[in-house]
């Protein structure tokens, strides 16, 4: 559970990836916080997890298409618009090399994890420019966009495009109070106490990305704007790691 306390009452919050174990803490923190979240992933299953939940509204659809992308902004609209926009849906595709990777594979997971953030980003932005009033856009990102995953490119391929994407909407619709952010959370699983190659000797909890979501979102983050706040456990101040240490307890989860 969240110890941070933000006052998101009033406000309505867009989350993706809602089923996933990030996505769950995400919505959750939110409506704690006082949020009316829209829910929307594609696994219509695992949305079931709200069901009965005060302030959170689900949707089912894959996000990379434009006009299931319309329908979510659409949904937005009639609930009385939209405040923070949380691109957190993804897939991490299968282990392949770099040169094994078939083109479907390889568009699958740039249409998931990349099309799918600039759809609603876009649409995000002119609903604010167009109303006259700013937002907050955060996105997941990851340390692989910094740093490459042993036969994951596609994946980080995407993630550093969600950087140069966040970038270009810090900098392009800034003056227009649109701020746009990512977080990058290392090792995030269900086990805290499982073993994992970040210097502080754990895992990153879910609940602790929520609060970082929480705290950009937020009036106290407001000159956060086109940056990553990395929730990595130092894993890239390390000058070096052990491939095979790292290959062994990395694990991608639900973002």
């Amino acid at each position: 559970m969240s110890t941070v306390r933000f006052d998101y009452s009033g406000e309505r919050v867009l989350v993706t990836g809602a089923a996933g174990m990030i996505g769950r803490a995400l919505v959750s923190g939110f409506a704690e916080a006082g949020a009316d979240v829209l829910a929307v992933d594609r696994d219509a299953d695992g949305l079931r997890v709200f069901r009965g939940r005060p302030r959170i509204i689900t949707l089912a659809g894959d996000l990379a298409r434009e006009d299931f992308a319309d329908e979510v902004f659409a949904q937005a609209e009639r609930a009385g618009g939209l405040h923070v926009l949380v691109n957190n849906a993804a897939i991490t595709g299968h282990r392949t090399p770099l040169i094994d990777i078939g083109a479907g594979q390889w568009d699958e997971v740039i249409s998931a994890n990349l099309r799918s953030v600039y759809l609603l980003s876009v649409r995000a932005a002119r609903h604010w420019r167009d109303g006259g009033r700013g937002g907050v856009i955060i996105s997941l990102s990851s340390p692989g966009a910094f740093r490459a995953h042993e036969n994951q490119s596609a994946y980080d391929v995407a993630k550093a495009g969600i950087e140069a994407l966040t970038r270009s909407i810090a900098v392009e619709l800034g003056g227009a109070g649109i701020r746009a952010v990512c977080i990058a959370p290392a090792s995030v699983v269900a086990d805290v106490r499982a073993a994992a190659d970040l210097p502080t000797g754990r895992t990153t909890r879910p609940d602790e990305v929520a609060d970082a979501a929480l705290f950009l979102g937020s009036s106290a983050a407001g000159q956060f704007n086109g940056s990553t706040l990395l929730l990595d456990g130092g894993l890239l101040a390390r000058l070096r790691t052990d491939p095979t240490q790292e290959q062994a307890t990395h694990q991608l989860r639900d973002r």
